[in-house]
């Protein structure tokens, strides 16, 4: 006995696809047919809670175009008024920078807060180099991140240079022969901490 069902299937399927694909092999057009009545609504959906998004936007930018030769204290500020007691402020530091004249050497690059690095990780980085003792080698390097735990108000953002631990004092260079930055951006506290 043969399975009615399937041949039906089969056959409805090859006949679907047959006048589906018909116009489009002789270059027909078709039209829709006419608009069917509407039909019911659908089913109530779960009740969910209305959340307020805050978005803000309080930035700034501070850049000069100067090299500055300090080995040690401040490179370049930038004043930002932050307007909410538990945001977050996002900075990067962009320059050319570079140590000279030693082998083994090291300086660190740093933000400050106020006067204060971040806590409990400050936001830094380090010029390194060896073997390279008359190699004047000037690189552009960006040092960034996020610092919490920043009072609302007037807060001064300081890109600083000093020594790296364990390394005595060499010589720095930071924005040798192109503009230097300091972006601040005030960001809401991130849904992780």
């Amino acid at each position: 006995m043969t399975d009615c069902t399937a041949i039906a299937t089969s056959f409805f399927t090859y006949l679907w696809i047959s006048l589906a694909v018909f116009p489009l092999i002789f270059g027909i057009k078709c039209t829709d047919g006419p608009k069917g009545p509407q039909g019911p609504p659908g089913p109530q959906g779960v009740t969910g809670e209305l959340t307020k998004v805050e978005w803000f936007e309080n930035w700034r930018q501070c850049a000069w175009r100067s090299g500055n030769g300090a080995d040690y204290g401040e490179i370049g500020s930038c004043t930002i008024t932050k307007q909410k007691s538990d945001s977050a402020l996002y900075v990067t530091y962009g320059a050319n920078m570079r140590v000279y004249g030693c082998h083994g050497c090291c300086k660190r690059w740093y933000i400050t807060f106020n006067g204060a690095e971040c806590s409990p990780i400050p936001i830094d980085g380090a010029v390194y180099q060896t073997n390279t003792n008359n190699m004047n080698l000037l690189r552009h390097r960006n040092i960034g991140g996020y610092c919490m735990n920043i009072a609302a108000g007037s807060v001064v953002v300081r890109a600083m240079v000093g020594d790296c631990s364990g390394y005595g004092n060499y010589d720095a260079e930071s924005g040798w022969n192109s503009a230097s930055r300091i972006i601040v951006r005030e960001v809401p506290k991130s849904p992780y901490d």
